[in-house]
Formats: C-alpha cells, sequence, structure tokens
C-alpha cells in the first residue's frame, strides 16, 4: 500500500525531553517525502501559533492538526476552528469550581489565556507549551472564540481533576469531553473534535483512504488517530492505553523513534514493503 500522510504527535513523540529534534535528518527525510507525493502533518494538543515556529522552513507547506483537533490548517489555509458559542463558554465558566480558576487555559483563536491568579511555576510550564499567552483579570470579559480549555495539575493532581470533571453537567452532556494529553495536562475538547476528525478532514480534502497514513503518538490524545490509520505506531515511552491499541511500536522520543519511522517509509522497509 502506497503510503500518502504521515502524522506526527509532537510533544513525547517527534520532540524530545528539551522539546528538540533532529532538524537536519528531518529536513532531509521532508524533501523526499515531497519528492513521495507524502503528506507531512502535525496533530498536537498545542496551539498553532505554537506548532509553527518548530517548523520555519516549512510552515507554509505542510498541514496543522492542533488544538487537539479542533484547529486544522493546510499550507497557511485554514480548513477548520471548532469552537464553543458565547453563551456555552460563560455557562462552563459559571460550572466550573472557583479553584480551578488559577489552574485554567483558555485556549482563544487569537490567544491563550490565563487568570492573574496564575502562580508563577503554573505559568512558566504553560508559557512552554503556548506561544501567544495573555494574563487576564477576568475570563469572562474575553472577546475570542474558545476551542478548548485546559488545566494544569501538579502530579498528585491529575486524576482528581480528571476525575471532578466528568462529573461536571458540561461533561456528562457532552458539551465538553476530558482528555488527558501528558505532562499534567487535561483538556476539555469538543466532542468528536479530536485529532483524528482533524485528519479525517485532511483526508477528504486529499482524496486519501485511512490504510495509506501513518500516524506516530505517544499519549491518550493520540487514541483516536492511531486507531483511525492503517498504521499506528507508539513511541516507547507511550503510555499504556496507547499502546495497547497501536499496532506498530518504534523508539522513544529521546532515540528520534518517530524519524526511525520515516526512514522506514521512505525506504519502504517493514510493514512499508
Amino acid at each position: 500500500m502506497t503510503i500518502k500522510i504521515l502524522a506526527v504527535d509532537m510533544d513525547g513523540t517527534f520532540l524530545n525531553s528539551k522539546k528538540q529534534y533532529n532538524k537536519a535528518h528531518f529536513l532531509k527525510q521532508y524533501e523526499q517525502l515531497k519528492q513521495n507525493n507524502i503528506h507531512f502533518v502535525v496533530a498536537s494538543g498545542n496551539q498553532l501559533a505554537k506548532l509553527v515556529t518548530y517548523f520555519p522552513e516549512i510552515s507554509h507547506e505542510i498541514a496543522f492538526i492542533a488544538e487537539n483537533g479542533a484547529h486544522v490548517v493546510d499550507a497557511g489555509q485554514e480548513i477548520a476552528f471548532a469552537h464553543l458559542s458565547q453563551q456555552q463558554f460563560i455557562e462552563t465558566l459559571k460550572a466550573i469550581d472557583s479553584t480551578y480558576t488559577s489552574k485554567m487555559v483558555i485556549c482563544g483563536k487569537q490567544s491563550a489565556y490565563v487568570h492573574k491568579s496564575m502562580q508563577a511555576d503554573d505559568y512558566a510550564k504553560v508559557a512552554r507549551y503556548f506561544e501567544k499567552l495573555i494574563v487576564v483579570e477576568d475570563f469572562y470579559a474575553l472577546n475570542d472564540l474558545v476551542c478548548k480549555i485546559t488545566f494544569i495539575a501538579q502530579k498528585n493532581e491529575s486524576f482528581a481533576i480528571f476525575q471532578d470533571l466528568q462529573q461536571q453537567s458540561f461533561v456528562v452532556d457532552r458539551l465538553l469531553v476530558p482528555v488527558s494529553s501528558g505532562f499534567d495536562f487535561i483538556d476539555l475538547i469538543l466532542p468528536d473534535q479530536h485529532k483524528a476528525h482533524g485528519l479525517k478532514l485532511l483526508l477528504e480534502k486529499w482524496k486519501v483512504e485511512p490504510d495509506q497514513v501513518v500516524a506516530i503518538g505517544d499519549n491518550n490524545n493520540d487514541i483516536q488517530m492511531i486507531k483511525a490509520v492503517g498504521y499506528g505506531f507508539a513511541v516507547e515511552n507511550a503510555v499504556e492505553a496507547l499502546k495497547a491499541v497501536a499496532p506498530y511500536t518504534t523508539m522513544s522520543n529521546e532515540q528520534e523513534g518517530a524519524l526511525q519511522v520515516i526512514d522506514l517509509v521512505l525506504q519502504h522497509q517493514p510493514p512499508f514493503v
């Protein structure tokens, strides 16, 4: 089967723990991908503005599935941006326990927003993942389209926050769905607006079949995408839930496992023979 799309998660997959990748090696691979008419897709929970910074040389050519699937862009052209209505956003804010205010990141189309009450160490961690980040005094006064709400937790808080969110009316009624993105971040995303949905939009645009797609990931927010493609890979450092559904595995993000998969595709090595 001819591979037509290669999709990669970023943090914990394509990027190492220093949030870097072997750019020299990848850019050579990318030229070969183009020669073979294989689309390169970045699929991440990060905002588009952050993802673009990792690929300054080619960001105008490649596709991005950002915000865990809500924001889809191909070669600079917006394909989709799913978001809450203003009323839905306000009602959700009212329902969320006010103790979470300092732990929340409101992800909008123009920027991400944190409350002035966020602690300095939490802000420093959030700032690593958001290129556009604004501190505000009042979430209710935001004038932006909100696609996702992220919570930052301490290691011993993640499970409790996730369990609490699952009991909220906006989750029970499926207005929003909680998903772990790893690194102690929990995202509230719109139902069915996950990475697999974003990838489906690109498949439809490019007229590609799912069995012509390779996807590589490491965390729970990659599960739908890995299950939706013909060749789903989990990096060695992936969570067990992803490893359980991924047909294939590769080396860890520290060992450039994603780049090794790209080499296998380009060299027509198993399983791509």
